[in-house]
């Protein structure tokens, strides 16, 4: 149990509670209701710099104001989304019409400046000055058209002479802060050692530093120097803003500065201060001057002619290449290149098939007359219908007694011709594009012999011979295990067809019966049995390939030798190959 207090000790404790409450009141209730009543004012006129020195203490005001602000915020848009909005539209909608404003009317008025000031005469004028003096076009620019202007703001630190933080009117300034807060230590170090001392035992302090095109105006304080870099006559106004700004410098940055150890990061939020210190002023011009622009006005008119000229020539040149290209839909002609290098200059690339429309004519017919005319042509043999009829009257000029009919892209042949002259012209046809039985009709046409029978006899037997012979030297290589018709042998297998053709006719005049064999082979490589029926099918794809060509299956036999084993050739016997047998009227052929 503890021990209880003895009357003497009880009765004094109770005396000091006695008199305690008669000057604090109960429950300190005096102190407490004073406090309050000048709270607010005490609270007001340090709360800045109490928030500032323990920000910088230990950033724990952003750690509380920070999540306080964002529950704010999240807790309206949650539940007041509406007013929220109501609320900020005002705001937002001004700002965004002020900035773009501000953008426009800042861009306005540099454009009509670099007009006004680069393409007048005072401009000129200007460029010379400015080279002078040997300052920017655009420093000199400055000087002339405004009052005054602030172009850079420096806080120096008064005892190291150290850059603590700088801001430049353009924020991107060619000149270097620490090099010129240097230079003004030095002269103000200089000015204070060379000359006497003031009034009160201090030392000369500059001012402020003038030169031709800039002055520099320097506000000093107990730890730290404001200098302002200024184009044109400074106001008062200037000066007075400075002290301002260097006075609230040292009231929120005083520990900052009397503990400045050469870092500068504890100055950088003090831009906003500096900033306020770029002031300007523009010049107002004078009634009744008005500024001349005629050479401005008249390189403006100088573009709009030129423009305007390309512009007439560019689409004169679009029409022309477009009525140009039209050639291309014309027969035997395919335009590779058309290109309009100038007013009436053409560069022309074409393949032209001889019997084609000569480009020139083309021209003249559609009514183009180009002066500069570049053409390149290059001659190809088209099968187009309307070409390869140009080319059959022309070969068939010379037979008066043939007559032509075209239809269906089919030329048809009827009248006579003499027997002689069938094989000459038949050569002809075929090299012009036409095959019996594709584009080619000779089943109309009678042949006749203008000699003897017995020397007619005698002719067509030895066109007859000679058309054999031809056909039996005729070979089909094939590739290694392959079976396939290929686009090579499509030439001769048109040839065959049309020797044969011609064959059937003399036939019928010698009054004799004629057929095909077509004979595959192999080489000696590889299974007998799989290359006796490869060889069998190399002769049956190759028959199949002239019954499409117009040739009846009846006259033709299909045979496969398979292997050929004959020294010096077996490895190269993947062949086809054609013989004619050829028997008297009325026997079939064995």
């Amino acid at each position: 149990m503890p021990k209880k207090p003895s009357p003497e000790q009880v009765e004094p404790q109770q005396d000091i509670a006695q008199v305690r409450a008669l000057i604090l009141g109960k429950e300190n209730r005096l102190v407490t209701d004073t406090i309050k009543k000048e709270a607010r004012n005490t609270v007001a006129s340090v709360l800045t710099e109490a928030l500032h020195d323990r920000q910088n203490k230990d950033g724990s005001v952003d750690k509380v104001l920070q999540p306080l602000v964002e529950e704010a915020v999240k807790h309206s848009v949650s539940h007041n989304r509406e007013r929220l909005v109501s609320s900020l539209y005002p705001l937002v909608g001004s700002l965004v019409r002020k900035s773009v404003t501000a953008f426009l009317a800042d861009f306005m008025e540099k454009t009509n400046q670099l007009i006004e000031n680069s393409l007048t005469i005072k401009g000129i004028k200007w460029r010379i000055k400015a080279w002078q003096s040997g300052v920017s076009f655009a420093q000199y620019a400055a000087s002339q058209t405004f009052v005054y202007r602030v172009e850079h703001i420096l806080l120096i630190h008064r005892e190291t002479g150290l850059l603590l933080k700088a801001v430049d009117l353009h924020d991107g300034g060619k000149s270097d802060p620490d090099l010129v807060s240097s230079m003004l230590t030095a002269i103000n170090d200089f000015v204070g050692d060379s000359f006497l001392a003031n009034e009160d035992g201090l030392k000369e302090q500059l001012q402020s530093v003038n030169t031709d095109n800039f002055s520099l105006l320097i506000k000093p304080g107990p730890c730290a120097l404001v200098v302002a870099a200024v184009i044109g006559n400074a106001p008062q106004k200037v000066s007075d803003q400075l002290q301002l700004t260097l006075e609230e410098i040292h009231r929120l940055y005083i520990d900052e500065l009397n503990n400045f150890d050469g870092d500068d990061q504890g100055f950088e939020n003090s831009e906003n201060l500096l900033r306020d210190c770029l002031l300007s002023e523009q010049k107002t011009l004078e009634a009744g001057v008005k500024k001349i622009t005629w050479p401005a006005w008249l390189l403006l008119l100088l573009a709009l002619i030129f423009a305007g000229f390309q512009a007439i020539t560019w689409f004169g040149n679009k029409q022309l290449a477009e009525k140009i290209l039209q050639l291309d839909q014309q027969p035997g002609i395919m335009i590779n290149q058309v290109n309009v290098v100038g007013k009436n200059e053409v560069v022309l690339d074409v393949f032209r098939d001889p019997d084609a429309v000569a480009i020139e004519t083309w021209f003249q017919e559609n009514g183009l007359t180009i002066g500069g005319l570049k053409l390149s042509q290059r001659h190809y043999y088209s099968l187009d219908p309307a070409i390869l009829l140009i080319r059959a009257q022309k070969l068939l000029a010379p037979y008066p007694d043939i007559n032509i009919n075209w239809q269906n892209n089919i030329l048809s042949l009827s009248g006579t011709l003499e027997l002689i002259k069938t094989e000459k012209l038949f050569n002809a046809l075929s090299t012009a594009g036409f095959s019996q039985g594709v584009n080619l009709n000779t089943q109309a046409l009678h042949l006749v012999s203008a000699i003897t029978a017995a020397t007619e006899k005698e002719i067509k037997q030895q066109v007859f011979n000679t058309l054999i012979g031809r056909i039996s030297s005729i070979q089909l290589d094939f590739a290694v295990a392959s079976e396939a018709v290929t686009p090579n042998m499509q030439l001769s297998l048109q040839s065959i067809y049309q020797d044969i053709s011609r064959l059937t006719l003399l036939a019928q005049a010698l009054e004799l019966n004629l057929g095909l064999i077509i004979t595959g082979s192999s080489d000696n490589t590889g299974n007998k049995t799989t290359n006796q029926a490869l060889s069998l099918k190399r002769a049956e794809n190759i028959a199949q390939a002239l019954n499409q060509l117009g040739l009846d299956k009846s006259k033709m036999f299909v045979t496969g030798l398979g292997q050929i084993n004959i020294a010096g050739v077996s490895n190269t016997a993947r062949k086809v190959m054609f013989n004619v047998i050829v028997t008297d009227k009325g026997k079939k052929p064995k």
